[in-house]
């Protein structure tokens, strides 16, 4: 079995062996995995078994799970390595980090750091004032020496920072290319991740074997001071310096010289950049924070620029991977009507999105009989789609010469009460037609009520005969029965025809659709269909479409 690893925001790292069942963690004693963690909720996460894998899942937690810096809403697979942010604990699944990072409470004050400065002082472009003094003075040749090195090093960074590299790749590559220009015996690069939005230790470099191992303590005030005054801040000679006797942290480590510089992209602080020397004498110069200062500056906007790549390809794959489930969909509804001796029978679906949760259905049940099927998913997208998806197949594994309407909706009534959330469910309507004698037997799980237009004008509408499939389980239907005599139309809708609105926020209602039929009833049911949609669209004056629209026309010829 597995181990994680938990790093808790304070106290020591401890591991727990996972075992082959499900683990819960959270703030609570009588979790498997207790976390004492005031921003954790008592039963945060779950972590599931599951064939050779394991997969985290939040379990309705306040402030939600988090996986390598992105909150999730699904079960996901863990692998090797994977971050875990639980509240302010941080957990490592399959790998124990050598060094962890401890931003700590420690006492201290700004008075403790030796330079603060502001990071738009250092990064604005210099004038010739900085290095040339009045009245025809010297040239500050050492200035203008540090300067000329400074923009050497980042002309080069920005070379080698061009080409994309994935996140977590790039924040490697980042500490790497900041130790090669400035020597130190640790380097801590740490981003603003979770919530509530905490310091999380992403990329650790220790370059002193003596402190492989180690943990490492940040004080909190001095990463507060640079992030609140968006300021570079510089530490040095602290073991000298009577004013760091209160700084523990620092002095437990011998800390001689440290640098903490905001991650900032020019609009936000994305985290912070800690350096520090311990083995090294020489304290850190200001010229060391500048340059410190220019190459985090230049990362944060390449980390920036990184994460919108990464979201656009987020996003392009999401598209695709939308089409391909409309196109599922699609291929699911039927694609062309049935023909049957004196009847004229047409239907059409349009999603208000890509996928969408309405459904229906033509189905012969013999040669006499055919079954015609219309539902409304509760809420809209690829969730709703897919429950469709799954009712089709169940509908379709119950029709048979001998069902009976009223047991096949108590079926289908368990089956989606048993395999969907609890906020899901579905309407459903389903006709059985003897197209020989026009007599219909329904049923009608809350499902807005089918209209007949008969051939005398007058309009009737098929009763509910019990509630939505899903709602609650072992629900029993009653059958009801219908007939359609030669000039008669049955017209069966969703909900999106009856509930669209128009500018002045007025609905279409049944008593639109009910107009449209009657309107043009002398049109063939393929022609009904599409008049009934311009009537809707010239209502509707240009208001996009909230939800799926489908619409069913059964009409009797002969």
């Amino acid at each position: 079995m597995p181990k994680i690893y938990i790093y808790p925001k304070k106290g020591d790292v401890y591991h727990f062996l996972l075992p082959d069942k499900i683990a819960s963690l959270g703030r609570s004693a009588d979790n498997d995995i207790p976390l004492d963690d005031q921003f954790c909720s008592k039963k945060h996460a779950l972590i599931l078994p599951e064939g050779n894998d394991f997969l985290i899942q939040d379990n309705n937690s306040k402030n939600g799970v988090f996986l390598n810096g992105k909150r999730i809403s699904k079960k996901s697979i863990l692998k090797k390595g994977d971050e875990i942010l639980l509240g302010s604990t941080r957990i490592v699944f399959g790998l124990k980090i050598d060094s962890n990072v401890e931003v700590t409470d420690s006492p201290s004050s700004s008075a403790n750091i030796n330079t603060i400065l502001n990071l738009k002082d250092i990064l604005k472009k210099p004038s010739m004032s900085t290095t040339i003094q009045a009245d025809g003075k010297s040239i500050d040749l050492e200035m203008l020496k540090a300067q000329h090195q400074d923009f050497s090093v980042i002309n080069e960074v920005s070379k080698a920072l061009i080409l994309h590299k994935p996140l977590d790749e790039l924040l490697e590559y980042i500490m790497d290319i900041i130790g090669e220009n400035l020597k130190m015996d640790r380097g801590i690069l740490l981003r603003h991740e979770g919530h509530p939005p905490q310091l999380i230790a992403k990329v650790v470099r220790i370059n002193s074997k003596e402190l492989i191992n180690k943990k490492i303590q940040v004080s909190q005030s001095i990463v507060n001071t640079a992030i609140e005054k968006n300021s570079a801040i510089l530490i040095s000679d602290t073991q000298n310096d009577t004013r760091f006797k209160s700084q523990q942290s620092i002095l437990n480590l011998n800390i001689h010289s440290a640098m903490c510089v905001p991650l900032w992209n020019n609009k936000k602080i994305m985290g912070i950049i800690y350096c520090d020397r311990i083995s090294l004498r020489s304290p850190f110069s200001q010229s060391d924070l500048r340059l410190l200062t220019l190459l985090s500056n230049l990362a944060a906007v390449k980390i920036e620029n990184a994460e919108l790549y990464e979201k656009d390809l987020e996003r392009e794959k999401m598209e695709k991977e939308l089409q391909l489930a409309a196109q599922i969909q699609k291929d699911l509804l039927p694609q062309k009507p049935p023909k049957i001796n004196n009847f004229d029978i047409a239907g059409t679906n349009v999603p208000c999105s890509q996928v969408g949760g309405d459904y229906y259905d033509f189905t012969p049940i013999n040669p006499s009989h055919m079954g015609i099927a219309i539902a409304d998913v509760s809420g809209k997208g690829v969730s709703s789609s897919l429950l469709m998806a799954s009712l089709r197949a169940s509908l379709h594994s119950e029709i048979h010469n001998e069902h009976l309407l009223n047991e096949m909706a108590a079926k289908l009534n368990n089956f989606v009460h048993k395999s969907s959330a609890i906020n899901s469910f579905i309407t459903f309507c389903f006709c059985d037609l003897n197209h020989k004698t026009g007599e219909i037997n329904y049923i009608n799980a809350g499902h807005n009520p089918p209209i007949i237009l008969d051939s005398r004008g007058t309009v009737h509408r098929l009763e509910i005969s019990g509630l939505c499939l899903g709602m609650f389980p072992d629900l029993s239907y009653s059958l009801k029965k219908t007939k359609l005599d030669p000039g008669d139309i049955l017209l069966m809708y969703t909900d999106g025809f009856t509930e669209s609105r128009n500018n002045k926020n007025q609905e279409f209602q049944e008593s639109g659709l009910s107009t449209a039929l009657k309107k043009h009833s002398n049109l063939p049911a393929q022609k009904l269909i599409s008049a009934i949609f311009d009537e809707l669209e010239s209502f509707a004056q240009e208001e996009p479409p909230f939800d799926d629209r489908t619409i069913v026309i059964i009409k009797r010829t002969t």
